[in-house]
C-alpha cells in the first residue's frame, strides 16, 4: 500500500526533468498551446465587430497572466519551498517569460486589429490615457527584456544594466497586469470569477516575494 505515493513522486519528478517540459521545448509547448487556444476562441467570435475583437484582446491577456505570475514568483518560491517543482520553475523562468511575451504578442495583434478596423470604437470605448501610459512602456520593456534574454543582445549591456532592466521590468509588468484586475473589481459591474482569481493570484505572487526577502534577511542576520 506504500508504493503508490512513491511511484507518483517519481513520475512527477520524471515529468519535471523530461526534455519536453524544459527549455525551448517548454517554450514551444506553451506557445503552441496558447496559440491553438486563441485560434479556437476566435471561431465563434464575430471579428467584424469591434466588441468581438475587444473580447479577443481580453482573452489573449488572460492566457498570458499565469506565465507572468509564475516567472515573477519563481526565485522566491525556491527560497520558501525548495523542492523539485520550485527548482524546475526557476530553471525555466526564462522560457516562461518568453512564452509570456509570445502570448502578449497576440494581445498586440488584436489591439492593432482594433485600431486599424475600428478606430472610432477604440477612441470612444477602449482608449484611456492612463492605460496608454502603462501599455506603451510595458511593451517597450517587454521587448527589451525579450531581446536581452538572448546572448547577442545581452552582450550589448552591462551585467548591472541587465539586472536593473529585468528586475525593474518584471515588477512593472506585474504592476500593470495586477492593477488591471484591481481596477476591474473596484470600478466595473460585470465582474467574473477569473477577475478575482487573477487579482488574488497577483497578491499571492507579491506576498511570496516579500516573504522570501524577509527569510533572506533573517538568514543574513543569524549568519
Amino acid at each position: 500500500m506504500h508504493w503508490q505515493p512513491v511511484s507518483m513522486t517519481l513520475n512527477w519528478t520524471m515529468i519535471l526533468k523530461n526534455t519536453a517540459t524544459n527549455g525551448w521545448n517548454l517554450f514551444r509547448l506553451i506557445t503552441v498551446s496558447i496559440s491553438v487556444a486563441v485560434l479556437i476562441a476566435m471561431v465563434p467570435v464575430d471579428l467584424s465587430s469591434a466588441s468581438g475583437v475587444s473580447s479577443m484582446i481580453q482573452f489573449s491577456v488572460r492566457c498570458s497572466v499565469p506565465l507572468l505570475y509564475l516567472a515573477f514568483a519563481a526565485s522566491s518560491l525556491v527560497v520558501l519551498f525548495p523542492g523539485s517543482f520550485s527548482r524546475w520553475l526557476l530553471r525555466n523562468r526564462k522560457y516562461l517569460g518568453l512564452a509570456y511575451a509570445a502570448a502578449m504578442a497576440w494581445q498586440l495583434f488584436f489591439i492593432l486589429w482594433l485600431l486599424i478596423g475600428h478606430l472610432t470604437y477604440y477612441i470612444e470605448e477602449e482608449y484611456s490615457l492612463s492605460d496608454l501610459s502603462e501599455q506603451v512602456p510595458g511593451y517597450i520593456l517587454l521587448l527589451a527584456m525579450t531581446l536581452t534574454s538572448f546572448r547577442y543582445w545581452r552582450s550589448k549591456i552591462s551585467a548591472r544594466q541587465w539586472r536593473v532592466l529585468h528586475k525593474g521590468g518584471i515588477y512593472f509588468l506585474w504592476g500593470t497586469i495586477w492593477s488591471t484586475y484591481w481596477y476591474e473589481l473596484y470600478y466595473y459591474d460585470d465582474i467574473q470569477f477569473i477577475d478575482y482569481l487573477f487579482y488574488w493570484a497577483g497578491i499571492a505572487s507579491w506576498g511570496v516575494r516579500v516573504l522570501a526577502w524577509s527569510k533572506k534577511q533573517q538568514l543574513r542576520a543569524t549568519a
